[in-house]
């Protein structure tokens, strides 16, 4: 990486003649950037990535000292050199304040100036070496935490060598924790998804301990949706309960998805292996709570039997009532007394709502609908697979579930057929999304059952039924409205002028324009 210089100094000549006579390239610097004031040269230095100041201490528009606490103020990594005129001793103690490297008088000459700046640009290589290092060291660091909690190799072999590398002391703790998305994320966006919640997930964890006696050791991406998150001590603090919760809810101010942490207990670096296990074994048994955090400590397996559920009562109830509310509340309190007696556990909700399903199935037979036709297959997985990660997910898969029934029970009940319902819809609709999820919702079908029961029906799919009443719709407004056309388009539900002229030429054989000259 290149060091670059930056000469301020009201004196333009001299300024040209330290540009062009000094040896630049020999010294070590590659690039020279000039100021002849201090407005000037704070613009230069928010713009580029500048190291060394050469800077003249008094000058007309405000003088170096007050640039260097600007400098310092604004946290800016640049090593200072005073070239003035006055052997000022106020000047040179407030240089020596401000961490100045050089106090150099005019007039000197480029051998004496030369050497002055070999000093400063040694100094900045040397920073540049232990940066590197630190990165080095930085990388290596997380390389062994993704082999210990990702990759599981060699795991006494890593940890001897850590220590011994003076990594830690021996009596030094560590706080583990893994943090589980618990919303699946959309296919088309996956890849931009998963970048989102790691930016997220490191920055704010990382803003958020500084006002905290923890530091933040590293993060690790383990998998798709979940990531490790180390938290090193800080003299002897690991974090209270309360801090750790504020640390949820501060990440969940920010993060754009439902998400738990599995807290592990403070522990040396000979411990960790078994935290990552213990909380990996909660995460694959327990159910989070409205929480969203699940403590070690507070945590033991215990193997509990599972309680049968009396679903031949329920489907009968719901068999022979004409609502299916009290159903639907008698599912939800049995999962919350489940709740209070020890907590959910995945193996449980699992077979649970697989019970459910499969009631939920035999129900829609004894009505001659098949399960496809009611529930959107995309849909369901997502909440089904979100119901078993948290109690959160449990309630809602219920609610989407008996929603669905609902209203596929009040369409039942409704003397005109789907495809009628879904025509006059459309009709009174057309200005607004048309999309094929909310048709489906409205008539409490699955997506593809709407289409292909439409089409099967109709003998058109429903874009084209839509576009063909959109156009017959603004061809009205052509013929007995003065309104302009980017209007009709928008009020036929095109947001999009060019769209709307192009799928109007193709329907129509002319573009609006010409239709309404033809219609006068």
């Amino acid at each position: 990486m290149g060091i670059s210089i930056l000469i301020v100094d009201d004196d333009k000549l001299l300024v040209e003649k330290l540009e062009e006579t000094v040896n630049w390239s020999g010294i070590g610097i590659d690039m020279v950037f000039t100021a002849n004031n201090i407005r000037q040269a704070q613009k230069l230095l928010e713009e580029y990535p500048i190291e060394v100041l050469l800077c003249d201490i008094d000058m007309p528009q405000g003088n170096g000292l007050e640039l260097l606490e600007w400098i310092r103020y604004k946290k800016l990594d640049i090593e200072c050199t005073f070239l003035s005129s006055y052997a000022n001793f106020a000047y040179a103690q407030m240089a020596l304040k401000l961490s100045s490297r050089e106090y150099l008088l005019k007039p000197i000459s480029n051998v004496d100036l030369e050497t002055a700046l070999r000093r400063i640009v040694g100094i900045v290589q040397e920073k540049h070496q232990k940066q590197k290092k630190q990165e080095k060291k930085g990388e290596n660091e997380k390389q062994f935490w993704e082999d210990l909690l990702v990759q599981c190799l060699q795991e006494e072999y890593w940890i001897e060598r850590a220590k011994k590398s003076g990594y830690c002391t021996p009596d030094e703790t560590f706080r583990l924790i893994l943090l589980r998305v618990l919303e699946f994320p959309d296919k088309e966006h996956y890849k931009k998804e998963i970048s989102l919640y790691n930016f997220v997930i490191t920055n704010v964890l990382t803003e958020y301990v500084e006002t905290t006696e923890m530091k933040l050791e590293t993060v690790v991406h383990v998998s798709d949706l979940e990531w490790a998150v180390v938290l090193r001590n800080h003299g002897s603090a690991m974090g209270t309960q309360e801090e750790l919760a504020g640390l949820r809810t501060c990440l969940a101010g920010a993060f754009p998805a439902r998400f738990c942490m599995y807290m592990g207990k403070p522990a040396v670096l000979d411990e960790i292996s078994k935290s990552r296990d213990q909380l990996e074994e909660m995460e694959k048994y327990a159910v989070p709570d409205e929480t969203g955090i699940l403590y070690e400590t507070r945590w033991s397996f215990v193997e509990r039997d599972y309680q049968e559920v009396p679903w031949k009562t329920y489907l009968a109830e719901m068999e022979r009532s004409d609502s299916l509310a009290a159903v639907r509340e008698k599912m939800q309190e049995y999962l919350k007394k489940r709740e209070k007696s020890g907590g959910l556990r995945k193996d449980f909700t699992s077979r649970f709502f697989e019970e459910m399903i499969q009631n939920i199935y035999v129900y829609l037979k004894e009505s001659n609908i098949v399960f496809g036709q009611v529930f959107d297959s995309e849909e369901y997985e997502t909440k089904r697979r979100e119901a078993v990660l948290s109690v959160v997910g449990a309630h809602a898969f219920i609610d989407y579930l008996f929603d669905v029934l609902e209203g596929q029970k009040k369409n039942e009940s409704r003397s005109d057929n789907v495809v009628e319902q879904l025509k006059d819809y459309i009709e009174q609709n057309l200005n607004e999304d048309l999309s094929r999820s909310v048709l489906a919702g409205k008539v409490f079908l699955s997506e593809d059952y709407v289409s292909k029961i439409f089409m099967k029906t109709t003998g058109m799919s429903l874009p084209n039924y839509i576009a063909e009443r959109r156009i017959e719709r603004a061809k009205e407004y052509l013929r007995s409205s003065s309104l302009p056309i980017s209007k009709i388009a928008m009020e036929v539900g095109y947001g999009n002028f060019s769209y709307f002229s192009k799928t109007f030429r193709e329907l129509v054989g002319c573009t609006p324009n010409e239709y309404r000259s033809r219609q006068k």
